[in-house]
């Protein structure tokens, strides 16, 4: 199976915007009906329909980069990679249930971070930077989530546990996407 020609990436505003859109939306969101989204927040590090759901996209998002992508030297192994990656998936769903939403939820944010720094590369700018801090602290995010989903839930926790840290949050999110909508717009 050959790969498919790579698209040309997103350009760096639409990226900006877009992701811009989903954090300060999901945070505003968090602000306007703070009772069940915080009801909401307690659950989800245990809740099986999430960690299926997001496993169920990660597993197919890293299909489709495995079997489209060149991988270089690889390449002869591309059939055996996609399916470890399809078993991978389905062992982890099947063995390792505890934390299984906040594991998906991280390899969501390792997969999301390679986009949004393809979009920055060769550019410049405040966006840059901007998108540059956000996918390495999505990165980083994404490796302790898979690797300790228990601090996931401690986070949590200690957030939901006084609601002016709730607030506090929520708005840190709706500032940070403000500003990369207004960088994407100015730039």
């Amino acid at each position: 199976m050959e790969p498919m020609t790579q698209a040309a990436p997103f350009s760096l505003s639409m990226v900006g915007l877009v992701v811009g859109l989903i954090i300060a939306g999901s945070h505003l969101a968090g602000l306007i009906a703070a009772g069940p989204a915080i009801t909401a927040a307690k659950s989800f590090p245990r809740s099986r329909f999430w960690g299926t759901l997001l496993l169920t996209i990660a597993v197919i998002w890293a299909l489709l980069i495995a079997s489209t992508t060149d991988l270089g030297e690889f390449s002869p192994m591309r059939h055996a990679i996609v399916i470890g990656i399809a078993a991978g998936g389905l062992l982890m769903w099947r063995f390792v249930p505890d934390f299984l939403s906040s594991r998906s939820l991280g390899l969501l944010l390792l997969l999301a971070a390679h986009p949004v720094l393809e979009s920055t590369f060769l550019q410049h700018g405040a966006l840059k930077l901007l998108l540059t801090l956000l996918a390495y602290v999505w990165a980083l995010a994404g490796l302790f989530l898979v690797g300790m989903p228990y601090l996931h839930r401690d986070l949590i926790g200690w957030v939901c546990a006084e609601r002016w840290r709730w607030n506090a949050a929520c708005w840190a999110g709706v500032i940070y996407g403000g500003v990369l909508i207004g960088a994407s717009l100015l730039g």
